[in-house]
């Protein structure tokens, strides 16, 4: 609980995509600021709370759910944009029906979306979205890649969740994109006084990409989704970006957009893990599209870096061409032998830097996780790092210790990274 005169919550947060799962009322951290409470469509009562910190320290989800799966991953942190947050709890039930009445296990994933408020928060269960299935004579409900849903908030009241597949075809490929517009009241079909009717749309529309593209997109895999604008992108960082223009509008549009980076890193994306190593980004309060690259001159992604090597961070802002594609020019450029020249390793550890992400604030501010990579359990730290002076910004942020913070509560945590 949070205590009495407690420091302002930030104004924008990191979010750890862990879930902090703690039935235990001794193990439940709380601040009744950022807590809430609802019920599964299962009908098991659940209580969340955020703990919310000044980047870089990452911001956590804590969930108790006494009557929820006790086994797997059940709870997940999805998406994010100006102040709404998208979780998925995943129930097991046994379900029958006429046709089969053997009983047998279903999966249920819902939806909720975390709308803070005046007074305090709420969660509001978003319809899930179901498909006609011959075999079991009834729709079932249709699961979404967890890294492929976003979600985008358009002034006070209306949001969207969305999904973006790849259809397939022979000489071409297009999109397809899944859509349930609500709003933060109470929706129309259930009593309340919002206009929106909640109802998944699904649209099929093309995408303007070049021929030599075709085949990155035929092998398409979302690694996050960046709400920019009326925007929202989904990313692939082996690749590039489809961008999808007026999500909450009539008319969606799709396009493909390159990522900056060498023919190498694109064909050998296994041995680089780029999605360690790249972020797409937002800044400047939301006017600025960027990116981030992390370049490690070893030439791998896996593993210490090799000796007498270092890396270099990039940042990019994106442009738009005449042509409606973006041009990526870049801003920033600095190396891991200025930034030890001007940092002690007691202020900016020699580790191998990852994830990185620019200040929402501040585009020449970058936050970035220092991993001690070890075959057992390496310490994790958080830096931000001034671009231009090549300086780190406060201290030290120290995540997980190691090996000993699997004897603590957080042992959970440690187990699941690296990340």
């Amino acid at each position: 609980m949070a205590a009495a005169g407690a420091a302002p919550l930030p104004s924008w947060v990191m979010l750890e995509r862990f879930v902090f799962r703690r039935d235990d009322p001794e193990t439940f951290r709380e601040d009744e600021r950022t807590s809430a409470r609802s019920v599964t469509s299962a009908g098991a009562p659940f209580h969340i709370s955020f703990i919310l910190a000044e980047p870089p320290t990452p911001s956590r989800l804590y969930v108790s759910w006494p009557e929820g799966p006790k086994e797997g991953i059940v709870c997940h942190l999805v998406a994010a944009h100006r102040g709404l947050v998208l979780l998925r709890l995943d129930s097991v039930v046994m379900e029958s029906t006429e046709k089969h009445p053997t009983p047998f296990k279903m999966v249920i994933h819902d939806y909720f979306v975390y709308i803070p408020g005046p007074l305090r928060p709420s969660l509001k269960l978003l319809p899930a979205y179901a498909k006609d299935n011959s075999i079991v004579g009834r729709p079932i409900l249709y699961p979404f890649e967890t890294h492929s849903v976003g979600l985008l908030r358009r002034g006070e009241e209306e949001f969207a969740l969305a999904y973006l597949g790849i259809a397939r075809y022979s000489r071409s490929v297009g999109a397809q994109l899944w859509v349930l517009r609500s709003t933060v009241a109470p929706p129309s079909n259930s009593g309340g006084d919002s206009c929106v009717v909640e109802k998944w749309e699904i649209k099929k529309i093309p995408i303007k990409y070049r021929d030599e593209e075709f085949k990155e997109l035929y092998y398409w895999l979302s690694h996050a989704v960046v709400p920019f604008q009326n925007s929202l992108c989904w990313v692939n960082y082996n690749q590039g970006i489809l961008f999808c223009d007026d999500v909450l509008g009539d008319r969606p549009s799709v396009s493909y957009h390159r990522l900056p980076m060498d023919s190498f890193l694109r064909q050998h994306t296994r041995k680089t893990r780029n999605e360690l190593y790249r972020g797409l980004c937002v800044t400047e309060g939301g006017q600025k599209l960027m990116f981030v690259d992390v370049a490690r001159d070893d030439g791998t992604g896996i593993g210490q870096m090799a000796p007498s090597t270092g890396f270099t961070i990039t940042s990019y802002i994106a442009r738009r061409t005449d042509d409606g594609f973006m041009q990526w020019d870049p801003v920033d450029e600095v190396k891991s032998s200025e930034l030890w020249e001007k940092n002690t390793p007691a202020c900016l550890p020699r580790d191998v830097m990852i994830l990185p992400l620019l200040s929402m604030d501040k585009p020449d501010a970058a936050h970035i996780v220092l991993y001690e990579w070890r075959d057992q359990v390496g310490k994790v730290s958080l830096v931000t790092i001034d671009l231009k002076d090549k300086r780190v910004v406060g201290s030290v942020v120290n995540y997980i210790r190691g090996v000993e913070d699997l004897a603590t509560d957080d042992a959970d945590l440690v187990n699941m990274k690296p990340y």
